[in-house]
């Protein structure tokens, strides 16, 4: 029977080999992860040590195209009149003319119910897009952060990290480092907090285990409605 390691829904096959020294994963051209073992190595020893290069595999299946990232991210198109969220509130896209002569206008700002774009910056709107979310993003989760953390009971990374993290909302390194999408920005207030008790209760537990949901559920006990919502309405944001 093949050997396979499960950690945080990503699943590793094992490939063992008696020349091999050290713990090894490589992320295929079809996304697929393989493990990589001594032949002696015991699976849980295996398990941590992966378990401490899962950044580094999250970024390499988001830099392995975008597939996976659709079946569960909306794509927006930069045109008037298309939506985007902020802190769960809906605003519409407005393509705006700046004169060559006038400085100083941000490619992306809000007004009212209205998202403002530099139409000459249409074609970037993506990268522009993240760059706003990402700023805004690191104030507000490392207060959220924060403020959870005494519920929790735990010590986390001193600041967060916000990156891309492919078709995840957030992880949780190995040293209690933080992690999470910037477009968890675009989530109403409520559904951030569980994404964010939920990677702070990994620095306890580091799996999802029923140890792991029942102390999720212990600090929010209405979290199952929150984790069905964002299962559900996060990706059409």
């Amino acid at each position: 029977m093949s050997e396979t390691i499960e950690i945080d829904e990503l699943v590793f096959s094992v490939k063992r080999s008696t020349r091999r020294r050290t713990v090894g994963v490589t992320v295929e051209r079809d996304k697929s992860l393989v493990a990589h073992l001594p032949q002696g190595v015991a699976l849980d020893v295996a398990t941590r040590l992966i378990a401490s290069k899962l950044l580094w595999v999250h970024q390499k299946l988001a830099e392995h195209g975008e597939t996976a990232r659709d079946d569960v991210f909306r794509i927006p198109e930069f045109v008037d009149g298309e939506g985007f969220h902020l802190l769960g509130k809906h605003y519409r896209l407005k393509l705006v003319d700046v004169p060559k002569n006038v400085t100083g206008v941000p490619s992306v700002r809000f007004e009212g119910d209205r998202i403002l774009l530099r139409r000459e910056q249409a074609a970037s709107g993506g990268k522009r897009i993240e760059e706003y979310y990402t700023r805004a993003a690191h104030p507000y989760l490392n207060e959220t952060v924060q403020r959870w953390k005494r519920i929790v009971g735990v010590e986390p990374g001193r600041f967060v990290q916000v990156m891309d993290l492919g078709y995840r909302w957030g992880s949780c390194s190995e040293d209690g480092t933080l992690n999470f999408h910037w477009r968890t920005m675009q989530l109403p207030p409520r559904i951030i907090e569980y994404v964010v008790v939920h990677e702070l209760v990994h620095i306890k537990v580091p799996n999802h285990s029923e140890k792991f949901w029942k102390m999720i559920g212990s600090v929010m006990p209405d979290y199952e409605s929150r984790k069905a919502w964002l299962k559900q309405k996060g990706g059409e944001l």
